[in-house]
């Protein structure tokens, strides 16, 4: 009897190390199994909108791999405005309740997901399917592995980048030296003031313009995060405002608002009603001729070549970029460069080859020269793909090494929060921009008021949360006992 058993436990050995070596044909458990011809299969996929996933991605993958549906889950219900809930609580709860086999996921919820094991892991179906990463930016491969744990769970085949863009003509009429890469916002406002700062608001230059929707209030956050500065203490219980670093970004910032080098657009002017194309570009300081600076994302690309096409009667901006402001204690990392859709595989899929095969897709060269001769404004990840535009080479937006974005402050508290702290921000920078306050004042009521928004959202938010005690009980009095198995 032993010496059966002996020679069973040999025999069984024998088979694992057969499966183990390969030359069974076995598969580690990253390994995927290929689609066969004619197999059929159905992936969820999350995304903003369905029109805009099948305009994007979908149309073309769908004619590539006609076998596989795609059904889009639509995430808008996660950003619903003034929230109890995190967003971290609401995302979470989307994709328990939809289940999708491709995540759509922002930095630190990629870096949540994996670290919690609910991504699949790509780098072993990467090197089976022998799917060639070479051409993508390294920096965007870098920090999806260092939010992986060293492991790569998703790619991104887009990013965005903002940059300094500069009106080569107005910086020579006025005798002032070109910006250079890796300059500080400081900087930047000074090298603004040299530009005139007087005449007819509707008719004069500016030293430095931004995005209409970026005011005072929103510019001082904007620089401030780039600097690693944080709204909020490290577990969210209080505000980190009234700090000297603070102080200092909303007294540059203030100071170049009021010399008149910084453009401040008035409300009416925000909230300009357009008729055509052309009206929005007349509006563009930058593109008229009015602005010697400009902080604009790559989309700013897009718009002077079309307005090129468009105004015949404007002169075309003659225009060069460098690298958008940097923190001046790392000038050779950019806070502006941000990861666009990371997708990664869900570890619950049941598609897990359907999905894969959509991820590998998308983020293919394949699929990078086809958006290059379509750009939406963003930049392509495979950065051989994006080319001159208008005589003009692209690499200031990428040539800084992007820092890793570790502030994920805006998903540990309440949105309801944020909501009134913008309003209480623009309150009180608007009230030093009126000569009603200073600088100190204002840091001061920031925090102090901020505090007592905190509280209030944090309060409200444990209100409409049943206690866990509360909760299970009210699920076990509603469900029977195969229910409760059926939906751990």
């Amino acid at each position: 009897m032993r010496k059966i058993l002996s020679m069973l436990m040999v025999f069984v050995m024998g088979i694992a190390l057969l499966s183990a070596c390969g030359g069974g044909g076995g598969k580690s458990k990253d390994e995927l199994a290929p689609l066969g011809k004619d197999e059929e299969a159905k992936i969820k996929v999350m995304f903003w909108d369905s029109n805009y996933f099948f305009q994007e991605y979908g149309n073309v993958f769908n004619f590539k791999f006609p076998n596989i549906e795609i059904e889009v889950v639509n995430m808008q219900s996660i950003y619903s405005e003034n929230s109890t809930e995190t967003m971290e609580e609401r995302f979470d709860k989307f994709i328990e309740e939809n289940k999708p086999d491709v995540l759509l996921l922002q930095g630190d919820q990629y870096e949540k997901y994996a670290q919690d094991g609910k991504l699949f892991p790509l780098d072993s179906v990467i090197e089976q399917d022998e799917f060639n990463l070479e051409g993508v930016h390294p920096a965007i491969l870098k920090i999806l592995r260092e939010q992986g744990g060293g492991k790569l769970y998703g790619l991104t085949p887009e990013f965005s980048s903002a940059a300094i863009f500069y009106n080569i003509d107005l910086f020579n009429k006025h005798g002032v030296e070109l910006p250079k890469d890796s300059m500080s916002w400081e900087e930047i406002f000074e090298l603004a003031k040299r530009f005139p700062q007087n005449g007819d608001k509707d008719k004069r230059i500016y030293g430095l313009s931004t995005d209409t929707y970026l005011t005072v209030d929103n510019l001082i956050q904007t620089i401030g995060t780039a600097q690693d500065l944080r709204i909020l203490n490290s577990d969210a219980t209080d505000l980190n405002i009234n700090t000297d670093s603070w102080k200092k970004v909303f007294q540059t910032t203030v100071d170049a608002a009021k010399s008149g080098a910084l453009y401040v657009p008035k409300e009416e002017d925000r909230n300009y009603n357009f008729t055509s194309m052309e009206d929005m570009y007349k509006q563009n300081l930058f593109i008229m001729g009015r602005s010697a600076m400009a902080f604009k994302y790559s989309y700013e690309v897009q718009q002077i070549m079309q307005a090129k096409e468009q105004l015949k009667d404007v002169t075309p901006v003659n225009w060069g970029i460098v690298t958008a402001p940097v923190d001046p204690n790392n000038r050779n990392q950019s806070s502006y460069f941000n990861l666009g859709n990371t997708f990664a595989v869900s570890s619950n899929s049941g598609s897990t080859r359907a999905a894969w095969e959509f991820v590998k897709f998308v983020n293919s060269d394949e699929f990078a020269k086809m958006k290059s001769k379509s750009s939406n404004g963003n930049l392509l990840s495979r950065t051989e793909h994006n080319a001159d535009k208008d005589g003009r080479s692209m690499e200031p937006f990428f040539k800084l090494e992007p820092k890793a974005n570790t502030n994920s402050e805006y998903t540990k508290a309440p949105t309801s929060f944020f909501g009134a702290f913008s309003t209480l921000v623009k309150a009180e920078v608007d009230a030093v921009m009126a000569d009603k306050k200073s600088v100190e004042e204002a840091v001061t009521t920031v925090q102090e008021k901020g505090r007592e928004e905190l509280i209030k959202a944090k309060e409200a938010a444990k209100k409409e949360s049943p206690s866990p005690s509360a909760s299970s009980s009210d699920s076990e009095a509603s469900s029977s006992p195969s229910e409760s198995a059926a939906n751990p």
